[in-house]
């Protein structure tokens, strides 16, 4: 797998469908960056790693309607501070990777740093 963060956007979509609530992904840096923002925003509840899987488990309160990749690896997608989408007027979130770590769109907005676009969640 050379593709680490769309299998877990790919998992998580499909625990999703499937009514689940724990999801387990092949773990790496910018996967478990990824799951601490949606951590914050509610979208996961709690988040174990070990070396050779994360358990994710899922908020059934607040399910994940749409997630989508926004930067493959054959296109990536830069964007500047003021640039930052604001998916579903401001009710979704964009997940951004900038120079000060993987952030929301919203923090990044209050950080003023731009990057590229990981992914957007509503």
């Amino acid at each position: 797998m050379t593709d680490t963060l769309s299998d877990l956007l790919t998992r998580l979509r499909n625990a999703t469908m499937a009514s689940k609530e724990l999801v387990m992904v092949k773990p790496s840096r910018a996967v478990t960056a990824v799951l601490k923002v949606l951590e914050e925003e509610g979208f996961v509840i709690k988040t174990s790693t070990t070396e050779d899987h994360c358990e994710v488990r899922l908020n059934t309160a607040q399910p994940i309607i749409h997630i989508k990749r926004l930067s493959k690896p054959g296109i990536r997608r830069y964007v500047k501070s003021s640039a930052i989408p604001r998916p579903r007027t401001g009710l979704g979130l964009i997940v951004i990777s900038t120079p000060k770590g993987v952030l929301s769109g919203n923090q990044a907005r209050k950080q003023k740093v731009g990057g590229e676009l990981i992914c957007e969640v509503w």
